[in-house]
């Protein structure tokens, strides 16, 4: 991206900057170019506020202009491919992320790395009440930000990196109280986990109870994980398709997009360290689209990348879907 750690987290914030602005643009552009179905919208992490402080309107201001920019940036990609029939507009899931990005200093990502004696709040609810995780997300989903959402086009709404069980009963709940603004909007949702291993989510809790819980959600569309691991994917499908028969929610999407399998460090770099993200070197010589293809052919019904996964290697899974 040609952006620094801290830039490149507060870019979404900074559209206001000419050379940010065009940065972001650039990425998205890159995404559209790749082959991608669906593009996500960069309003992951806008530091809400967990109680009534902070300044609602500026952070919401930051949301549409984020919506703004994503559309024109579809825009100026459909009218460059107007002269070929087989190109579709792709669809935008505008992120609202998970009430862990609230947490200064430490990474949403369950494969981080902290200092020895740092925190990491793997605890329930990240430490936090069920009431402030409830206020949490009653402000990211505010009425008027999903009917501006809905007017530029947003088709999904995106729980990502979720990483607690009271977050997701949490989510639910919220999603109940805006069923009929969801069905009038026709905006569909998916909420994805990070996981620790095939059994756990990052703060301990129960990677089936999580799946059960959102396959017994009307308004939940998708399930999945994101920011994982690459090999917990295919044996979470697993889980994953038992949960939605067992449930009878079999209609619901699997939505998968882990990370590179990099190990973020949530911490100061130490001599020697130059980035934010290790190499493991169980991933050394693996391929992300040979890995989607895998999933897909497991079950998966959307697949993309998160942390670490370039447009490149999302261009090179769509030519092999193409194929199929």
């Amino acid at each position: 991206m040609g952006l620094n750690e801290y830039d490149a987290w507060s870019a979404p914030r900074r559209l206001n900057e000419a050379h940010i602005r065009d940065k972001v643009k650039e990425v998205h552009m890159n995404f559209l170019e790749s082959g991608v179905d669906i593009l996500t919208t960069s309003t992951y992490d806008f530091d809400y506020e967990l109680d009534d402080t902070g300044p609602y309107q500026m952070k919401s201001q930051w949301v549409f202009e984020n919506l703004n920019l994503v559309r024109e940036t579809v825009d100026e990609f459909m009218a460059k491919k107007s002269k070929s029939v087989d190109v579709l507009r792709p669809l935008l899931a505008m992120s609202v992320g998970s009430v862990a990005t609230r947490i200064t200093g430490r990474a949403e990502t369950a494969n981080r790395e902290h200092e020895v004696d740092g925190e990491c709040k793997r605890v329930e609810g990240y430490g936090y009440k069920a009431s402030e995780i409830i206020h949490y997300f009653n402000v990211r989903l505010a009425d008027d930000i999903l009917r501006h959402a809905a007017i530029y086009d947003v088709a999904v709404i995106a729980f990502e990196t979720v990483g607690d069980l009271l977050e997701v009963q949490v989510i639910c709940d919220v999603l109940k109280t805006k069923a009929d603004l969801l069905a009038e909007t026709a905006m569909s949702t998916w909420v994805t986990l990070t996981c620790l291993d095939e059994e756990t989510v990052d703060t301990g809790g129960s990677v089936t109870s999580c799946f059960e819980l959102l396959a017994k959600c009307p308004q939940v569309t998708g399930v999945g994980v994101n920011c994982t691991e690459p090999h917990l994917v295919t044996p979470i499908i697993g889980k994953i398709k038992q949960v939605l028969k067992e449930c009878n929610a079999e209609d619901k999407l699997i939505v998968v997009y882990p990370n590179s399998g990099e190990i973020y460090l949530s911490r100061e770099l130490k001599d020697g360290e130059t980035n934010y993200w290790k190499a493991h070197s169980s991933y050394k010589d693996w391929n992300f689209a040979d890995a989607a293809m895998e999933w897909i052919d497991n079950g998966a019904h959307i697949v993309g990348g998160c942390c670490r996964i370039t447009a490149q290697n999302i261009a090179e899974l769509a030519k092999k879907v193409g194929k199929l």
